[in-house]
């Protein structure tokens, strides 16, 4: 039984890769005090409560974590928010809504500060432990720019970009890391940004167990073998 963070872990995504690893032993961390408990509850798992855009919340629950583990096997990165619109439709009543610059703030301090940072205060552990394992769920925006999403595409980059960057130093430290590169997902990641997408283009889109499916395929790998990218997508979604 390997001891597993995953973060964005209440629902969608975060929620089904933690049902299918449910008989590892399961950290998960989430913003979502209720749902974050409810899964938690579901699945007989320990939680933590965290605001990944907040470096302060984020050392206090590492520290938690260090103090009660004495390996950390795996870090999965599930946690995001969405953000869309063209600039030139920025006047747009939905599109001005959703792209306040204090908004746009918690986007790229979510999707980037918060992946980077847990990477950041997980990467100590494994080095000292001699080994690990990291696994990003990306997105189809970190792999080619859709025009509709330019700060989304941004934030996917960057940590597509961090990936790359820090693949050689880890793996020096055998500790290997993945980015899981999904299409549109059925979730209600857009609603929760007030963007609910068209039911004919949801019905195009992967289940949250799909995506889940692909990171229990890489998570399930011998060690020495690591994928560093992998893009997964719905055949009616190209």
């Amino acid at each position: 039984m390997k001891n597993v963070i995953i973060t964005g872990a209440a629902n969608g995504v975060g929620k089904a890769v933690a049902t299918i690893l449910k008989n590892e032993n399961l950290i998960l961390v989430d913003v979502d005090a209720d749902c974050l408990e409810k899964t938690a509850q579901e699945l007989d798992s320990k939680f933590f409560v965290c605001d990944l855009a907040n470096a302060n919340e984020i050392e206090y629950v590492m520290e938690q974590i260090n103090n009660q583990y004495d390996r950390i096997d795996c870090l999965i990165n599930c946690a995001g928010m969405w953000i869309s619109g063209d600039m030139s439709k920025l006047e747009q009543p939905i599109f001005d809504e959703m792209n306040t610059l204090s908004r746009i703030k918690m986007v790229i301090d979510s999707n980037i500060f918060g992946t980077v940072a847990m990477i950041k205060s997980i990467f100590p552990i494994m080095k000292k432990q001699g080994k690990g394992q990291i696994i990003n769920i990306n997105s189809q925006s970190g792999v080619t720019c859709e025009p509709p999403f330019p700060i989304y595409n941004a934030t996917k980059h960057s940590t597509n970009a961090f990936r790359k960057a820090i693949q050689d130093d880890l793996a020096r430290n055998n500790i290997k890391i993945t980015d899981v590169c999904p299409g549109l997902i059925q979730t209600d990641f857009y609603k929760r940004a007030n963007n609910e997408l068209p039911t004919e283009v949801m019905d195009t889109g992967l289940t949250p167990e799909e995506v889940a499916q692909t990171v229990k395929y890489v998570f399930d790998l011998p060690h020495e073998i690591t994928i560093p990218s992998i893009e997964v997508r719905h055949i009616k979604n190209y």
